[in-house]
């Protein structure tokens, strides 16, 4: 099996745990201050990632969020085999305090225009389409955390190819002005070398100098 073949099939494999792992779930969800019947979906990536993954999504289906409290809201949207229209508010938190890197979907599905104030506790308008809108997004979110890790792990070996380039340009230099001060050490060598030659010549000199004064 070559390299590629081999990361293929373990990013697959991974995909596939991360979307038979989570499974979505009926759960409760807050919005002003009320509690209603809502879509829930964890996911074991953090919440800015899931957040933008979702926003994604929907863009991908025609739909652009409006801010509703805590919540996007994505109005008019078919969901379902029947294509039944939602207004959908989703809001992502990360799952706990310890659990940084998992998020938690909660999804609230209300009819077009529905005042969910006025909502009545048990209503549970469109969990269902909720739960099966989620399970679907739930490999898109994967491969979207996904590709993210990939263009962080590209830029990361990016910066460090530049860096090693730097690295090798930087020991060429070094190299060669290591050759530069060996020859220029070696040119000092013989000219302190030729230097002591002319000093000692100098101090014969002298001495022959001073010697003639004496028989003089």
């Amino acid at each position: 099996m070559n390299m590629k073949r081999g990361l293929g099939l373990l990013l697959a494999v991974s995909l596939a745990f991360a979307v038979q792992a989570q499974q979505p779930m009926e759960g409760i969800a807050e919005f002003q201050k009320k509690n209603m019947p809502a879509a829930v979906l964890e996911l074991p990536y953090p919440p800015d990632v899931v957040e933008k993954a979702m926003e994604e999504k929907f863009k991908t289906m025609g739909f652009k969020p409006a801010k509703a409290k805590d919540y996007q809201l994505y109005r008019n949207v078919p969901l379902g085999d029947g294509g039944n229209l939602y207004d959908v508010y989703v809001k992502v938190d990360r799952k706990s305090r310890k659990e940084k890197a998992a998020s938690l979907v909660q999804m609230i599905m209300a009819k077009p225009n529905e005042m969910l104030s006025s909502r009545a506790a048990d209503e549970r308008t469109g969990i269902e389409d909720g739960k099966t809108y989620l399970a679907g997004v739930t490999p898109f979110v994967a491969d979207y955390n996904l590709n993210l890790e990939i263009l962080a792990q590209e830029s990361l070996i990016d910066k460090m190819e530049k860096k090693h380039t730097s690295m090798l340009d930087e020991g060429a230099d070094l190299a060669k002005r290591k050759v530069q001060i060996e020859e220029k050490i070696a040119e000092n060598s013989n000219a302190v070398k030729q230097h002591a030659l002319d000093l000692e010549k100098a101090r014969q000199a002298l001495q022959a100098i001073r010697a003639r004064k004496l028989a003089h």
